[in-house]
């Protein structure tokens, strides 16, 4: 089949593959297609794991290495990812999502292999950039249902497949405990190789190829300059509290940044197939939608972040700050602000569908910022730390569901697949961003040195906590100036 353009821009054209089966569903029956389901399914978990099993394994790394830059495990994975995701995707559309699927799959696999044997924390960071391309995994994997599944069974199957991936956030926390407190970090890795490659298996067996095909072009060039703009960004806000916020290298970290981000704009406008299409960041709706992503998913990255350091950190070290437990602790926290977020992720559709999605995402960014200021406030002791927590949780899980309910509201249907790309792309960038400027702050409160490894001071977890709580207060700003999600998201879904 072909696609015609009918509003006089540049799309790509669509086409069939004669090798592949009409309309790409191959003839199978209902329990055909769960199975086929539930290995998508688990292939997306692999994605979710990378961060849920990884963040509480970062003091077991920090210790290991002796390192400052601990938080660069994260930044590269998610910038890696944020870039590599929007350039894979259009390589799936032009040759088929099903065979990019293997190809990020393995990345991730050997990404985790890499990091699980490497002698140094150099070679770890070169492990999670590798891994980093298996953020792709999530988008291929909804547009390979798109494609293939049965109409019948396409809604059903999209929700099913985003709930799984919800559930680790109960599960993660239990899995990383029991691999770090008896395998140390490495066993996080190995488990994250293992897993990949024997869902990859059931994939290539079991899973059939799209037959849909995209002639696009691939926009290397913005890719890399775009991909160098927040690297430089990420490593000037990494060293600046150490080379001084106002020194010569900072500055001029700074400076390239903004230079190189400004040559990425001129190309993305020139390119007819750009990276991120600038079009659609015009108007309110669309901008105010990816302002309230970036900043709820930097609020959700930081307070992970912080909190597997806060349950693992020694009470012996006589901080203001540290319960002095192992990793499997975490979930006593974790779990029931979980089973918070999958429940929050079901009210927004009642929600949204009543009221619009504006509702959900204001109350969850209030419930967010309430949360982080009560964190910073107090984080000495178990209860107070679940309660804030948990306040939080409650306002991540209506965030999460309601922003891609917003963009659907936000564009029209021909615009809702480039939207949602780059508002993945802002999300991913907020994490990276959020974790590094956070981490930056801890490093100017260094209380004391052990084995080599930076024991942070309480009030660096303060101020962080403040600053989860300012971004949580510009989401709501962000959503309280948005003029669409206003309504019931079937009226207001534009065509």
């Amino acid at each position: 089949m072909t696609a015609t353009p009918t509003d006089g821009a540049s799309h790509p054209t669509l086409d069939e593959d004669p090798t592949l089966p009409p309309e790409g569903v191959n003839q199978r029956s209902t329990a055909g297609w769960i199975g086929v389901l539930l290995i998508l399914v688990l292939l997306s978990e692999e994605v979710a794991y990378a961060f849920n099993l990884v963040t509480p394994a970062l003091p077991n790394m920090a210790a290991t290495f002796q390192t400052p830059y601990i938080a660069w495990v994260s930044t590269l994975f998610t910038l890696t990812g944020a870039i590599s995701a929007p350039l894979v995707g259009k390589l799936a559309d032009r040759d088929g999502k099903k065979k990019w699927l293997l190809i990020v799959t393995g990345c991730m696999a050997v990404g985790s292999l890499i990091v699980a044997l490497a002698p140094t924390f150099p070679l770890v960071l070169v492990g999670r950039a590798v891994e980093g391309f298996g953020l792709a995994i999530v988008p291929i994997v909804y547009s390979l249902m798109r494609d293939i599944f049965p109409k019948r069974m396409l809604a059903v199957a999209v929700s099913l497949a985003t709930a799984g991936i919800g559930v680790t956030t109960i599960t993660g926390p239990i899995f990383a405990g029991l691999l770090i407190d008896n395998f140390g970090y490495r066993g996080v890795f190995f488990a994250l190789a293992i897993f990949p490659v024997l869902i990859g298996a059931l994939v290539l067996l079991v899973v059939p190829e799209s037959p849909v095909r995209v002639r696009t072009q691939i926009d290397w060039t913005g890719g890399l300059l775009l991909g160098l703009t927040v690297a430089i960004l990420l490593f000037g806000i990494g060293e600046g509290g150490t080379w001084g916020w106002t020194s010569w290298k900072t500055l001029l970290c700074a400076a390239l940044a903004i230079a190189t981000f400004a040559i990425w704009i001129q190309q993305a406008k020139r390119s007819a197939n750009p990276l991120i299409d600038l079009s659609v960041l015009r108007g309110r709706p669309v901008v105010t939608t990816l302002i309230a992503q970036f900043t709820g998913q930097a609020v959700i990255a930081l307070q992970f972040v912080l909190l597997s350091f806060i349950v693992q950190t020694p009470i012996s070290l006589g901080l203001t700050y540290g319960l002095g437990e192992d990793a499997g602790f975490m979930a006593r926290i974790t779990t029931p602000a979980g089973f918070v977020s999958v429940l929050m992720g079901f009210l927004v559709g009642y929600l949204a569908e009543r009221r619009g999605a504006r509702l959900p995402n204001w109350i969850g960014f209030s419930l967010m910022a309430v949360g982080s200021l009560a964190l910073a406030l107090s984080h000495t002791e178990f209860t107070p730390i679940l309660l804030g927590y948990l306040v939080y949780a409650f306002g991540g899980g209506l965030i999460s569901a309601a922003i891609p309910n917003l963009v659907i509201a936000a564009t029209p249907v021909r615009l809702q697949a480039v939207t949602a790309s780059t508002v993945n792309v802002f999300g991913s960038l907020g994490s990276a961003i959020a974790v590094q400027i956070g981490f930056a702050i801890l490093a100017l409160n260094i209380a004391t040195v052990v084995n080599g490894s930076p024991i942070y001071g309480g009030s660096g977890f303060t101020a962080v906590y403040i600053l989860a709580a300012a971004l949580a207060v510009i989401g709501l700003v962000a959503t309280l100036l948005m003029p669409h999600g206003r309504k019931s998201q079937s009226s207001e879904a534009l065509t």
